[in-house]
């Protein structure tokens, strides 16, 4: 028996949506230690979904995507 693809790896928008997350999350500027914390368990939260999405076998975020 096969083990069903999740809707989300064919769904072309779950990677560059993951990827427009995480470069947001590591453009941003903290004022203080405690956001700086946050910001990096985001970055880190969105890159190990984005990482999974793709060793599921999901599309690659746009950006990444060539024409060739």
């Amino acid at each position: 028996m096969s083990t069903p693809i999740p809707w989300s790896v064919l769904d072309p928008d779950v990677a560059t949506e993951l990827y427009d997350s995480l470069s947001e999350a590591l453009r941003a500027r903290p004022r203080h230690a405690g956001e700086a914390y946050s910001a990096l368990r985001e970055a880190d939260r969105l890159l190990s979904s984005l990482d999974a999405h793709l060793r599921a076998g999901g599309l690659l975020p746009e950006p990444w995507r060539s024409d060739r």
